[in-house]
């Protein structure tokens, strides 16, 4: 739109030669009445420019051009969610993350759900490991999207310290609290889920340690915890067993199947995960980071070694089971005795 000085000068009392600082002032409440603005935006009043040109006017002998307008640019289009110093870089400021504690809060109510569930059940067991199973698979599929999308790379701190809380959490109830509230369960932890869980929470609390202080460790954290989504086939293998269902075709095939698939998916996916970790330590001990530091770094990729030789050894005992059906004779039953000993 335009708008010839004329107006401007009537409006100062029709002198032509009125004061360009005048006729700015005169410019300036024409705006803001809005009888000369041009907007852009979206039905919710996104604003994007307001803008005016101002052309001399023939017909009152105008006294020159005025110096072009500035374009006056208001967005809200979250501009404030970004640092100063990483403006339209797309980088969060470092009180974007979630605080610490809430991951050990959530495990803590998990603990106590677990509690009062096992309390009240008739097959504590079960309920508590479909507790577990739930709860871990649904990380373990967070975790996955966390690391392949960016975008989420915010949350990284929050998942390792819950996943942390949640591998100590199972060790105090596997270990001490099931038994105390119903002791004719007789629960039992193996070797291999202590090696396992110890291993993991070593490594889950010194990952959230380094996280701000290694570049990489955080996508590194959540991709090993993401390994949690096979965590239904354990539970439905041993449910199969106390069932006595493993017998059936249908049911031993689906397990036969998915069982070795999953979990040397799981071998593989952490074993890439301890290599990539190995990269990123690399560049944290070459910034020359203290004695103590690079003790406990060392220390995370021993401990993230011993999770993936874990998933190696279950993974090899899956396959040497899968391989036993398979082999067996036509018309010969499987043995029941055998799988019991697997899920002990």
């Amino acid at each position: 739109m335009a708008v010839r000085t004329g107006l401007a000068v009537s409006s100062l009392g029709g002198h032509p030669r009125a004061p360009r600082a005048a006729q700015r002032v005169v410019l300036g409440s024409m705006i803001a009445s809005g009888r000369v603005a041009r907007s852009t935006g979206s039905m919710f009043g996104r604003v994007r420019d307001l803008s005016c040109s101002m052309e001399p006017s023939t017909e009152c002998g105008g006294g020159g051009r005025l110096p072009p307008p500035r374009v006056l640019k208001v967005s809200f289009s979250g501009d404030g969610d970004e640092d100063q110093n990483t403006r339209g870089t797309g980088s969060k400021r470092s009180g974007d993350y979630i605080p610490l504690g809430y991951g050990c809060f959530l495990a803590m109510v998990l603990l106590v759900s677990k509690c009062l569930v096992c309390w009240c059940t008739e097959d504590p067991e079960t309920a508590f490991m479909s507790i577990d199973l739930g709860f871990l698979t649904f990380l373990g599929w967070l975790c996955f999207f966390a690391f392949a999308s960016p975008s989420m790379s915010v949350l990284h701190p929050f998942l390792i310290e819950l996943g942390s809380a949640v591998i100590l959490e199972e060790m105090v109830f596997s270990m001490v609290l099931v038994n105390r509230i119903r002791p004719e369960v007789g629960h039992k932890v193996t070797k291999d889920f202590l090696v396992h869980h110890i291993a993991s929470m070593t490594m889950g609390w010194l990952a959230l340690y380094f996280c701000h202080r290694a570049p990489g460790t955080g996508p590194v954290g959540v991709g090993v915890v993401a390994t949690e989504i096979t965590t239904f086939l354990p539970v439905a293998f041993r449910e199969s067993v106390r069932s006595k269902k493993v017998s059936k075709k249908d049911v031993s095939a689906v397990l036969g199947v998915l069982f070795p698939l999953a979990f040397c998916w799981r071998s593989y996916w952490s074993s890439k995960m301890w290599i990539r970790l190995l990269g990123v330590g690399r560049n944290y001990v070459a910034t020359a980071p203290s004695l103590a530091n690079t003790v406990l770094w060392r220390t995370g990729e021993v401990s993230v070694l011993t999770v993936v030789c874990s998933n190696f050894a279950w993974t090899y005992r899956i396959l040497k089971g899968s391989l036993k059906v398979v082999m067996r004779k036509r018309g010969e039953k499987l043995d029941q005795q055998h799988f019991q000993k697997e899920i002990e």
